[in-house]
């Protein structure tokens, strides 16, 4: 293979940050342009659109990342300085370097005859619009997680595509914004049919293979990490991850690349079908590009690994045979719809940063530290560069271009500590989407409090016990996020989204079994934080306390908080009541997975399950209360404060699938948001 295989737009464009004075557009290409935008107002007459030319200014940034692998962010401004409210602005983009220059309609994406077309019905251009300050009319919000290419089920943000499909010309119902709530990709659980495909591509995307013995001498002697299945053990020792599916982890910055341009475009599907990358199992397994750990044994047992090896690999064939289509459908969403993304765990590793313990045996091990790094390199990458552009400033991109440019040079080392410790100790990830109302994005990874505080609804299990669960947002965090707002403009009693990767309010009829076992696992030593997840906010008592109390002084109209992470979805209406008996009302939508149904063969049970639960109690609402130990306590409806008493509750779960108050299936998320208005879906 050579690098004039890839074509010269790898992904994109993807409307990123959009407000009234100003618009970012992402794209990735393969070469070095200097890209210009033009940006127009659409006015429909009849059956007829009509385009107006908006005067505006392109600035584009671009990063040279790998020889053949640039990232651009190009921001347009209107000379007039503001952008026309509830009206389609279409835009093209132009590419131009010494060899060619060409728009996206020479590239084909304006044609409706092309499948790589990124424009809907009559219109000619990609489109977005930017609603009115005012919510008299209920904004439109999509919003998910969970997106695993070989997960179980259909691709949930198709749905999307078909929705803007059917609305793209009514502003009143079609979305302003998608809101990607984390694991984006799974860094730590790649299928064995894309390996391959992903380590190769993401060599050529780079020009270089990372020099990887110069991070940790023990791979010299260990060729493993470049085969199918050949990473579990050293993810496990070298780099001290927690993952459970870690056979395929990515380890390489090409790598989590090549991974997050397969998530948005179809550009390396179709360059891996026409390079073969795509092996069937027996290719694969001939040519030796598998790892078998049972290879110096009987030949019995290794005829009993390659079958079980097969087993796995068909399955994620079938899982991923629709990708390629899907992504299509999904490029042209992210062109034409706002896009905002934050982080949970999967984009780096499993359990990242799940516990004190985790966090510092990671850093401790100069493979698990790089990885680290190089996920949130490509994060920045591909999804936060966008979010909110300020948050990186121009020292931070130097760093970044100076490491990359060392990288591909031959030169990893150069540069390579100021690189690590820049990604590590970056902050903030945490931002303000310029949404109508705003939504305040929670980086509930990299900000976390680890404490001695016991798990809620159990007494501290002393000895042995796993660490206790953290919060995930700490006392620094709360001050930086409070004058966030107040820069964006936001004030006291303004309406509020906040999206937690993590529930803040959780599905009640889980969490509390979860919760019942704990102590009985750790006392026969089980990990069981890394094994169930045990990280949500209602596991440390103390730090969902804090976020109440934050919240309450907030004080936001109306709080909706979405959140994903959990495989389900529901929808809750909680009324908190402090000791001085201040109120905070909150809506908590869950919408979870876009693409990774876990509980294929158990959701309806799991929905018999909490539906009988829900009619043993003989009520809908559920009370409880919180002590001043920071323990939950169920109470009912008759509960009064007593001394020991921080704050109560009173839950109610809404209905989301029929009779049923949980959702198992592959789902996105639809939020309708008004000042007196609030309904959701959930598209399946």
């Amino acid at each position: 293979m050579n690098s004039n295989l890839f074509p010269a737009l790898l992904a994109g464009p993807m409307v990123r940050r959009v407000d009234s004075s100003e618009a970012f557009i992402w794209a990735a290409t393969s070469e070095e342009f200097a890209i210009t935008a033009e940006v127009y107002a659409i006015f429909t007459k009849g059956e007829s659109n009509h385009y107006s030319k908006i005067d505006a200014n392109t600035e584009t940034q671009t990063i040279q990342f790998g020889e053949n692998l640039y990232i651009h962010l190009i921001k347009v401004t209107p000379t007039s300085n503001t952008f026309p409210t509830n009206r389609l602005i279409g835009y093209n983009l132009h590419f131009r370097n010494q060899q060619e220059s060409f728009d996206l309609d020479d590239l084909g994406l304006l044609s409706h005859t092309n499948p790589n077309c990124i424009v809907y019905g009559s219109l000619k251009l990609p489109t977005f619009f930017l609603p009115g300050k005012d919510l008299e009319q209920p904004a439109q919000f999509l919003y998910g997680s969970c997106r695993k290419q070989h997960g179980e089920g259909e691709d949930m943000l198709v749905r999307g595509d078909h929705l803007l499909e059917e609305q793209y010309l009514n502003l009143t119902k079609r979305p302003q914004s998608l809101f990607l709530m984390g694991d984006q990709i799974y860094a730590d659980n790649v299928a064995d049919p894309l390996f391959r495909p992903i380590n190769e591509l993401g060599k050529m995307l780079m020009g270089v293979d990372e020099a990887l013995p110069s991070i940790d001498k023990r791979l010299e002697s260990n060729a493993s990490y470049n085969r199918i299945n050949g990473r579990k053990e050293i993810m496990k020792d070298v780099a001290r991850f927690s993952s459970r599916n870690a056979s395929n982890h990515l380890i390489q910055f090409g790598e989590y690349a090549a991974m997050y341009l397969f998530s948005w475009s179809p550009v390396l599907w179709e360059v891996s079908r026409e390079q073969n990358l795509l092996e069937s199992f027996d290719d694969s397994f001939e040519r030796g590009h598998f790892h078998l750990k049972l290879a110096k044994a009987t030949d019995k047992l290794k005829k009993l690994e390659s079958l079980q090896l097969q087993k796995r690999y068909t399955e994620q064939e079938k899982l991923i045979l629709n990708c390629q289509s899907a992504s299509y459908r999904i490029r042209r969403l992210i062109a034409n719809t706002p896009t905002y993304m934050i982080f949970d765990d999967h984009e780096i590793t499993d359990d990242w940063n799940i516990n004190a313990q985790w966090k510092q045996a990671v850093q401790e091990s100069a493979l698990g530290k790089h990885i680290v790094a190089n996920g949130l390199s490509a994060y920045f990458a591909f999804q936060a560069w966008g979010n909110e552009q300020e948050i990186f400033d121009d020292e931070f991109i130097s760093k970044i271009t100076k490491h990359f440019l060392g990288l591909r040079n031959g030169h990893i080392m150069t540069n390579y500590e100021e690189w690590v410790e820049l990604l590590w100790n970056h902050h903030p990830w945490h931002f303000v989407a310029p949404t109508v109302p705003k939504a305040l994005f929670l980086d509930t990874r990299t900000m976390r409090e680890y404490d001695d505080w016991p798990i809620m609804d159990q007494q501290h299990v002393n000895g042995s016990a796993s660490p206790s669960p953290p919060q995930l947002i700490n006392e620094q965090e709360y001050r930086a996020l409070t004058k966030k707002l107040g820069e964006y403009g936001w004030e006291k009693g303004d309406a509020l989204i906040i999206v937690s990767p993590t529930p803040v309010i959780g599905f009640e009829y889980i969490e509390k079994v979860i919760v019942q076992f704990l102590p009985t696992l750790e006392r026969l030593g089980s990990q069981v934080q890394t094994i169930f997840d045990v990280e949500a906010w209602r596991y440390n008592g103390r730090g969902l306390t804090n976020f109440l109390t934050q919240l309450a002084q907030w004080a936001p109209k109306n709080p909706v908080i979405l959140s994903g992470d959990v495989h389900y979805s529901f929808s809750v209406n909680s009324t908190f009541t402090f000791k001085d008996e201040n109120e905070l009302d909150i809506v908590q939508i869950t919408a979870s997975p876009i693409k990774n149904m876990s509980f294929k063969n158990f959701g309806t049970l799991m929905k018999v399950t909490t539906a009988f639960s829900q009619l043993l109690q003989q009520t809908e609402t559920i009370y409880q209360y919180c002590d001043s130990a920071y323990e939950l306590h169920d109470a009912d409806e008759t509960f009064h404060p007593v001394n020991d008493f921080i704050w109560k509750v009173r839950l109610h779960y809404d209905q989301v699938a029929g009779s049923f108050i949980i959702e198992t299936e592959n789902n996105l998320g639809l939020l309708s948001y008004s000042t007196d208005y609030i309904e959701n879906k959930f598209l399946r």
